[in-house]
């Protein structure tokens, strides 16, 4: 199936049905706050705007989709990786990211006080590239595969109504793939992310598109890049919680990835990534997903064992709501 949207992505496939509400579905911002489940609003006092509180039962589902992103990883033998997320800013320069300038997402740390130009790491692949600076591998050892669980800092904004609450935020978790191969493996490897992106999500019983996005979409480092939308029943539009793109030697040239081939030759290695869960956007595709008239949230059965058995999500009583205390001068 290959249809264009707008003349530009094309849909590739199409995943799962959308479900049908007997009456309209709330938005996930409406349905958090009827259940106690996050703390966006009146936050001044401890962390600013575009961050949150995951409460409870929410957390609990942060972890869950943490440790169902990892046993599918594991299961296709990627190898865990704990990655730093301070970062120098040639990393980050060298990986694809601008540093500066009107577009720049990335947070700087204060350079009068830390003088090695250090960066809140903006995605644990950054980390990943960076492990395997100047080195040279041997063609048999490639591929590579990789995977971390990191927090992931982007100073990006956006005053779009689609993209208030979680789905735009300042830090979030997130499980990334990251790969690095010969320049013959890229195309196929590409494919083998999609396909572990494809299976993994499907279980979620969530209705989703894939999308081969056009070049006027691409980050500088990348080649080609799908994007995984999934329905949002309560905002009425899809909404992006995954992509996996082939960067070519886009990073490998810059970081001095080689490897040696048969013939004894030095090449640079090709580097892929792909997100296996990014926390906020699945939350929100969950929830609006799995409401019930009721007032209960309904959860994949998938997920159950990660959540000690617990099937549904009710509203919470236990934790106390967070207010706004104004300090007397």
């Amino acid at each position: 199936m290959k249809n264009s949207i707008d003349g530009n992505s094309t849909i590739v496939k199409l995943i799962g049905e959308k479900k049908v509400f007997n009456n309209k579905p709330l938005e996930f911002q409406e349905i958090a706050k009827r259940m106690n489940l996050v703390r966006t609003d009146q936050l001044g006092n401890y962390s600013g705007s575009k961050s949150y509180y995951l409460l409870g039962a929410m957390a609990s589902l942060e972890r869950a989709l943490v440790q169902y992103a990892m046993k599918t990883l594991m299961a296709n033998n990627f190898e865990l990786i704990s990655v730093p997320d301070l970062i120098p800013r040639e990393l980050v320069e060298k990986c694809g990211l601008l540093t500066s300038g009107v577009r720049n997402q990335v947070f700087v740390l204060d350079e009068k006080l830390h003088q090695n130009n250090i960066c809140l790491s903006g995605t644990s692949e950054m980390s990943l590239a960076g492990l395997y600076m100047n080195h040279i591998f041997e063609e048999a050892e490639l591929p590579i595969k990789l995977a971390a669980v990191s927090r992931c800092y982007r100073s990006e904004t956006s005053n779009l109504a689609e993209e208030r609450g979680l789905y735009r935020v300042h830090e979030f978790t997130k499980v990334e793939m990251f790969l690095i191969v010969t320049p013959e493996q890229s195309d196929s490897m590409l494919e083998y992310i999609r396909n572990i992106q494809e299976d993994h999500f499907s279980l979620l019983d969530l209705h989703m598109q894939v999308l081969d996005m056009p070049p006027d979409e691409l980050g500088a480092p990348a080649y080609r890049k799908y994007d995984i939308e999934a329905w949002l029943p309560g905002r009425e539009y899809y909404g992006e919680i995954s992509s996996c793109s082939n960067c070519t030697d886009y990073q490998s040239r810059r970081l001095g990835i080689q490897y040696r081939n048969k013939n004894g030759e030095l090449k640079f290695v090709h580097t892929l990534n792909g997100t296996a869960s990014a926390i906020p956007r699945l939350l929100i595709a969950l929830i609006e997903t799995g409401q019930k008239e009721k007032g209960v949230v309904e959860l994949p059965k998938v997920l159950h064992k990660y959540m000690h058995g617990q099937e549904i999500i009710k509203k919470q009583t236990k934790i106390p709501t967070l207010k706004l205390i104004k300090s007397k001068q």
